[in-house]
């Protein structure tokens, strides 16, 4: 009791000493860094100049001597367990609060209870790590909020004895043990007894009862600590407490704007604003790949992964350290997956360069047959043209033409010639009339043959047109057949128009009915001339036409069948 109020009255008269106003130091080489087997890590620190001055005692510590003559490390006379940069934490030792029976007075002890005020420092009990505690039988104890604090709270937790024999080691849930979660952000609490639950009536076998705040990993109950005093002597007296704690007050984005104040110094390091919310302050950690102390200037190193007490890859001897991570590689004559899988040794790949080498081959041979094929092709479809253009009068058609140079030929394709009776029937009333196609010294209504040639063939006065030549050497009857021919041909739909094998059949059957010596009217083979349309021959009768002043011989040959070879 002495003990806790002096740590009571020196936690609140204390003051810290003052802070080099806003500098993150760097510790001297001369700063101790151990005391006896705690190791001391920056921000903390033991005097001025070798811990980070946050304008609070949170940092600060003290290593002394103890009648025992060890070395012990404490925060103001509070006694430290250990600390962790990585984590930001703090462990401190907890006193153990006992009420107890009195068998001299035959009534229970006065009530020892005690509380704890941290607002000085910037630390938080941890809650996921801590728990109330409550050891007896027939025991009511409760840990509530200082009386001066805003946020209020008060929680219990109560043990119960039916009997020795129900205890059990290990077992805290209510049989001689309670324990309870506390609300979280916590920095100050005070511990007392409910009076009308005590341990009168089985003192004896149980004659005291005890409540702290501890460590929940650091605490494993015992049936001992029910019956005997072994809780408070195993113990010392106190047990293990886990606090939080962070640098200043303000969130990491503000520090950052103060870079001579900034705590998180080395390269390779980040900043992490408290769990505790806003205002609470931040902390410093090594980046991913990195451990050491962000708080000292080039505080974190690269970790050497492949050292690690744990081998980061499946296969052993594979791992490659690098700055800030590792690779797991398979040596070089073996393959697969060494982060999680294994390395087997690689096959031949003899077969494989072969089965290429061959397939390579084959299509070169393959596309240079291909080339030499299409080559003898070319030249083979080459000859065959020209013999089928030999055979069927090409060479012919060229004489005819150099012959006749000075005037315009037009070679038409198979398909053209089959759609062409329209340009065909100018050319046969050409050589039924002897005129020009078009002539612009006639009158309006004259100056196209085929429109003027329609009129008069429309008004029965086919004759007017026809040339006199032509009626001399020809009969009326092939005459009107042949202009019949070339209206058909004058159609201005081409549907309605005869197809040139048509008028190759219509051409031959007058051909042979020109030269056919006239007999009696009703002849039976006049008549079948006359109707039937038989097979194309090549015409080769001629006719003399007269133009102009020039006179030249003009033959079916040179006008109507230049090109005619297949009629559809």
């Amino acid at each position: 009791m002495i003990l806790a109020l002096l740590i009571v009255v020196l936690a609140c008269s204390a003051r810290p000493p003052p802070a080099a106003a806003g500098t993150a130091m760097q510790p001297g080489e001369a700063c101790l860094r151990r005391c006896g087997d705690i190791d001391i890590p920056y921000p903390f620190g033991v005097g001025r100049g070798c811990h980070l001055e946050t304008g609070d005692w949170t940092f600060s510590l003290s290593c002394n001597r103890t009648a025992d003559g060890r070395q012990r490390l404490y925060n103001y006379q509070i006694e430290v367990v250990d600390m962790s940069v990585r984590h930001g934490q703090l462990r401190i030792y907890s006193l153990i609060n006992p009420w107890c029976y009195n068998s001299s007075t035959r009534g229970m002890n006065g009530q020892n209870n005690w509380w704890y005020d941290m607002s000085i420092t910037n630390f938080r009990i941890n809650d996921a790590l801590n728990r109330f505690t409550v050891v007896g039988c027939n025991s009511l104890a409760y840990i509530r909020s200082l009386n001066d604090t805003t946020d209020l709270y008060m929680t219990g937790c109560m043990a119960m004895c039916p009997g020795v024999g129900r205890l059990e080691n290990g077992s805290c849930a209510g049989v001689g043990c309670c324990q309870t979660a506390i609300p979280s952000g916590l920095n100050g609490y005070q511990i007392s007894f409910e009076e009308k639950f005590n341990t009168s009536g089985t003192s004896s076998f149980s004659p005291c009862s005890y409540a702290v705040l501890l460590e929940a990993a650091a605490f494993d109950f015992r049936t001992t600590y029910v019956t005997t005093d072994e809780f408070m002597a195993a113990n010392g007296n106190q047990v293990p407490l886990v606090l939080d704690w962070a640098i200043g007050n303000k969130t990491c984005e503000e520090a950052k704007r103060n870079a001579s104040a900034y705590a998180c110094v080395s390269g390779s390091s980040e900043c992490v604003d408290s769990k505790y919310g806003r205002g609470k302050g931040y902390l410093c950690n090594c980046s991913a790949g990195y451990d050491g102390n962000p708080y000292l200037l080039n505080g974190c190193q690269d970790i050497n992964e492949c050292e690690s007490s744990r081998y980061p890859c499946s296969v052993p001897g594979t791992c490659v350290n690098t700055i800030g991570g590792y690779n797991c590689v398979c040596p070089d004559e073996k393959s697969g997956n060494a982060y999680n899988g294994t390395c087997e040794q690689r096959k031949s790949q003899l077969g494989w360069e072969i089965a290429i080498g061959v397939s390579a081959g084959v299509i070169v041979l393959i596309i240079t047959a291909c080339c030499v094929y299409m080559i003898y092709a070319k030249r083979r479809l080459a000859k065959i043209k020209s013999e089928y253009f030999k055979q069927h009068g090409g060479h012919t058609l060229f004489d005819e033409m150099r012959s006749r140079q000075g005037l315009s030929f037009k070679l038409f394709t198979q398909g053209e010639l089959e759609e062409a009776t329209g340009s065909f029937g100018v050319v046969l009333l050409e050589l039924l009339t002897c005129r020009k196609a078009l002539n612009l010294e006639e009158l309006e209504e004259e100056k196209y043959l085929s429109s003027q040639f329609l009129l008069v063939l429309g008004e029965n006065r086919l004759e007017e047109m026809l040339d006199p030549q032509i009626k001399s050497e020809q009969s009326i009857e092939v005459l009107e057949q042949a202009a019949e021919l070339a209206r058909q041909c004058l159609e201005m739909l081409g549907e309605k128009r005869p197809t040139m094998r048509e008028v190759a059949e219509e051409l031959d059957r007058l051909s042979k009915l020109a030269c056919h010596p006239w007999g009696p009217p009703d002849s039976g083979e006049l008549v079948g001339l006359l109707r039937s349309s038989p097979s194309p021959t090549t015409y080769s009768g001629q006719s003399r036409l007269e133009h102009g002043s020039s006179t030249r011989n003009v033959s079916f040959d040179d006008t109507a069948y230049i090109g005619i070879q297949s009629p559809r």
